[in-house]
């Protein structure tokens, strides 16, 4: 039997006409978000910086959604596992993952790193600033009150002076190595996988200097254990006022602090993006929640996911060029 010029055109017609008929019901489905509980992944283990922030944020961002929010963690390879195995995460708004500075340059480091932190995902907001403090062990190196001296001890050690950080790729150990290739120190890093073994080495005086985190070493700066020469931020921090700057110390230019944000899968709606992001704009402008965190260690940080996107991208480009040019391994 022919077919019609009728029958042949009605065919496409339909066709057309059935994607239009779903639309709206694909977008009653965004505007019916959330109705159920929501994932949170952490790609770090529990109760470090990034996942007690992630729990403060997570729990007021549920109260705002009406959904519970569950933090899941899945360490590894700096947030590398963690963010390769979000990359086939369906886009259906309910899944989203911390997004923190050294999971951003762990492509730099590992080879098997699936992603691209700057196109794989579609950024929804920073969440919190994290600053950074240089310090020493005072029995270790009673001499050292500032960054001039301890940069002048590294050079006029017999023995190569050690530091360390939270692992190899984390914006302290990348700022010293910046300061190290323009001259200003020698020091050698030695690499932990975390925050809390590199801090119980600088304690035990096997390593006298950390680059640490403010959550990991705030309390021991405050306990009289360590002695904080330097804030890797361009300001003070109101929880160390007394302690300078980088900048104020001649060494201006090498700060280095780390953030963290929210990022969801890359097709999620952006009626959804939106939502969330607005949320979190209100959440972290609450006075409650900047308490909060000033107790954890971090900052409240808001930024918008075009703004988040623009961070995510010159983190990556800018510390992979320090990372390239210096030829840094995850050691």
């Amino acid at each position: 039997m022919a077919i019609t010029r009728s029958k042949f055109l009605r065919t496409p017609t339909l066709l057309a006409l059935g994607i239009l008929m779903a639309l709206p019901s694909l977008q009653a489905s965004a505007a019916g978000w959330p109705d159920r509980p929501i994932k949170l992944v952490v790609p770090f283990p529990a109760g470090g910086p990034t996942d007690s922030a992630a729990r403060v944020y997570a729990e007021a961002l549920g109260k705002r959604l009406g959904q519970p929010i569950v933090v899941d963690n899945r360490p590894g390879a700096s947030g590398a596992v963690a963010a390769g195995q979000f990359v086939g995460t369906p886009a259906d708004g309910y899944t989203f993952m911390m997004m923190v500075t050294p999971t951003i340059l762990a492509p730099h480091f590992f080879k098997t790193a699936t992603f691209n932190p700057a196109t794989s995902f579609a950024p929804v907001t920073k969440i919190y600033d994290l600053p950074n403090v240089i310090a020493v062990n005072r029995n270790s190196l009673p001499d050292v009150t500032d960054l001039k001296s301890l940069f002048a001890k590294s050079k006029a050690s017999a023995q190569t002076l050690m530091y360390t950080s939270s692992g190899a790729g984390s914006s302290g150990h990348l700022s010293m190595e910046l300061m190290k290739s323009k001259g200003f120190t020698n020091m050698q890093h030695i690499a932990y996988k975390g925050s809390a073994p590199a801090m119980n080495d600088t304690l035990g005086g096997v390593v006298p200097v950390i680059y640490a985190d403010m959550v990991t070493a705030l309390p021991q700066i405050k306990a009289g254990r360590l002695k904080a020469v330097a804030v890797g931020t361009p300001q003070r921090v109101k929880s160390l006022p007394d302690v300078p700057t980088m900048a104020e110390q001649g060494f201006g230019g090498n700060e280095a602090s780390s953030w963290g944000g929210l990022v969801a899968p890359k097709d999620t709606p952006q009626n959804i993006i939106k939502r969330v992001s607005e949320e979190s704009r209100q959440i972290l402008a609450s006075d409650e929640i900047n308490q909060r965190f000033e107790q954890i260690g971090v900052l409240a940080a808001f930024l918008t996911p075009a703004k988040t996107q623009e961070l995510l991208q010159s983190d990556f480009t800018g510390w992979g060029k320090v990372i390239k040019d210096n030829q840094l391994t995850p050691e």
